[in-house]
């Protein structure tokens, strides 16, 4: 979710205040104003891979409160996700928690639905480095007749500020079903509007490069996604913050 993300080659365990920590760390979530986002990314340049996501958190003095919304597919799959998450900070440790119900559509053999939980813990070690992890389907939800187990994963990673010119992310991330893999990813602030980013992946080998523009109000971004295999992955998305 989100282009700034795939810029970064989804290394944002430990990314603060980003506007679609609701999909990735629910405790990374904002806790300062409202942020609305659209996302949309194509897959391989094939129309029917296309992901399409919509976000938002309220932060109060209670804690901040997420929803989102995302679809991929077409006529003959559809696979959509609907979440609602929260966090606080206790003793400065940040943590949140969402809640996931999967639908599931295949052309001639019918829907169902699955739900799961993810958890996400935060620390900021200093103001400018903060270590973060989250544990996806804690509760091992299953869809489907056949009780087929829903995606299970954990990330550990760290974001480092370098004054206000660059940051620096890194992720280990695991699938239940997968090999280890590496995320990494730097932003260098070119100027104060204007973001550039590049990361890199392994397992699968992947390379992503972006840009994107800031303000107070608004936050749009681009990025494109290299595959070793498959090739490239264009994708946007769009912010408003109040």
């Amino acid at each position: 979710m989100g282009a700034r993300a795939i810029g970064l080659s989804q290394a944002v365990t430990a990314l603060p205040d980003y506007e679609w920590n609701v999909f990735f760390n629910p405790a990374m979530m904002s806790q300062e104003g409202r942020h609305a986002s659209f996302f949309a990314m194509r897959y391989y340049d094939i129309s029917e891979l296309t992901d399409y996501g919509l976000a938002a958190t309220y932060a109060t003095d209670y804690g901040t409160a997420g929803v989102g919304l995302h679809t991929y597919g077409f006529d003959l799959y559809r696979e959509s996700r609907y979440r609602l998450a929260y966090m606080n900070e206790f003793y400065n440790i940040r943590v949140g928690l969402a809640a996931n119900m999967t639908h599931l559509s295949i052309h001639d053999f019918g829907s169902d639905v699955g739900f799961a939980l993810d958890i996400g813990v935060a620390y900021n070690i200093f103001d400018n480095l903060i270590l973060g992890a989250k544990f996806s389907n804690i509760n091992r939800g299953t869809i489907g007749e056949v009780e087929e187990e829903l995606p299970r994963d954990m990330a550990i990673g760290i974001s480092y500020t370098l004054s206000d010119r660059a940051l620096f992310v890194s992720d280990v991330y695991k699938d239940i079903d997968f090999d280890f893999s590496y995320r990494g990813g730097v932003e260098i602030h070119i100027i104060e509007i204007l973001r550039a980013r590049a990361g890199i992946t392994t397992n699968p080998q992947t390379l992503s490069f972006g840009f994107g523009y800031v303000s107070s109000l608004i936050r749009a971004d681009i990025a494109v996604q290299r595959h070793d295999v498959l090739g490239w992955s264009p994708g946007l998305d769009f912010a408003v913050t109040w």
